[in-house]
């Protein structure tokens, strides 16, 4: 079955970090990251994963009454933001449960699982 892994975090901190700081946690994250994107491989050899720009960037597009409405910044006002996802076609929900939790965002934010609607 086909799941959607969404990586959450809070990035209110992020932009608060020196550079040198930002770079420094991140190349220290990166072993764990690679171990996990490893095991997703091996559980589904064709997964597909992609980090998101911080949720500051982003666009929401409505259209009311014919007209379209463009804001700044994420849908939803919470501290935690959506900043990645895994697609993965795994035999259960238990195999997309025990790969949401070896992602390193699981340990500092959180992971929702979603079945594709079709697929």
């Amino acid at each position: 079955m086909k799941y959607a892994l969404l990586v959450y975090a809070d990035q209110s901190g992020w932009a608060d970090l020196a550079p040198e700081e930002g770079e420094r946690q991140r190349a220290e994250s990166l072993p764990a990251w690679h171990a996990a994107f490893g095991e997703i491989g091996r559980s589904d050899p064709s997964w597909d994963g992609h980090e998101l720009a911080p949720a500051e960037s982003a666009k929401v597009v409505r259209v009311r009454d014919g007209e379209r409405i463009v804001t700044d910044g994420p849908f939803a006002d919470t501290k935690e933001a959506i900043g990645g996802l895994f697609l993965v076609d795994v035999p259960d929900l238990d195999e997309a449960i025990r790969l949401a939790s070896i992602v390193p965002a699981a340990a500092y934010g959180s992971m929702e699982i979603r079945p594709l609607a079709r697929g």
